[in-house]
């Protein structure tokens, strides 16, 4: 039997919890113990067969809705790798503009990477980078000193928003929900968007990738620039917020 034969059960569900879905699962014939379950359910969700909407609360997203990938470029996951080896215990992540070209109609041809690091390390981990990547490296630096000393492959080193989303599959990538926030909130990321392009964004990201709304939105209030998304979406897309926290 597949795994769809053992969802029965939650055919037509709005919403599961995890016990209405480990009695799907044995009622469809899939024996298997807590522990397994357990291990069962994060895989799903991690995959994206299954959505958390909720404290306990599940969802089936809907069909031809992916879950949210993109392959870094090599020097992201070198600087990455640097990252880890002088710092295991750091919290950062990596996002880098040409992300945007999944998104946009305005192609970006030069990358930069901004990497998010916890505000008490910043100083430390420009030090290492600097050695590394002499000339290349920007420390929160003001609009006019990042437009003064832009160049290519570049990599500007910003403030880590506390509670910000992780990625469940690599905790330094930068997860959908981030992401959009972030185009918004960091402004100097946000000087590489063109105001115009943003609906669409949102659009056509929310149509073919798996968005959390309750995780957009506790990040954006982070960022206060919570009410400025929903204005965003409300105003200028045809994207309707689900009240399920979650965007489908």
């Amino acid at each position: 039997m597949s795994k769809t034969d053992y969802l029965r059960g939650l055919e037509g569900s709005s919403g599961f919890s995890r016990q209405e879905l480990l009695k799907s699962f044995r009622t469809g014939g899939y024996e298997l113990s807590e522990a397994s379950f357990s291990k069962e359910l994060t895989k799903m969700v991690r995959l994206g067969e299954i959505l958390r909407v909720g404290k306990n609360v599940y969802s089936f997203p809907q069909k031809d809705v992916a879950v949210y990938e993109h392959e870094y470029s090599a020097l992201a996951v070198e600087v990455a790798a640097l990252l880890r080896e002088k710092f295991p215990l750091l919290d950062f992540s990596l996002l880098e503009l040409i992300q945007l070209n999944d998104f946009v109609n305005h192609q970006i041809a030069h990358n930069i990477l901004f990497l998010s690091v916890e505000a008490d390390i910043m100083d430390f981990v420009f030090e290492a980078l600097k050695e590394r990547y002499f000339g290349k490296v920007l420390i929160n630096p003001t609009p006019q000193i990042y437009h003064q000393y832009w160049s290519d492959n570049m990599i500007v080193i910003v403030k880590l928003v506390t509670e910000a989303p992780k990625d469940h599959e690599c905790p330094w990538h930068t997860g959908l929900e981030k992401f959009l926030v972030d185009i918004m909130a960091e402004p100097l990321l946000a000087e590489n968007v063109i105001e115009s392009e943003y609906p669409g964004i949102y659009e056509d990201a929310l149509s073919r990738y798996i968005c959390y709304e309750n995780r957009l939105f506790r990040y954006a209030k982070r960022r206060r620039a919570d009410e400025k998304i929903r204005r965003l979406i409300e105003e200028k897309t045809d994207i309707v917020l689900s009240g399920k926290k979650v965007i489908l």
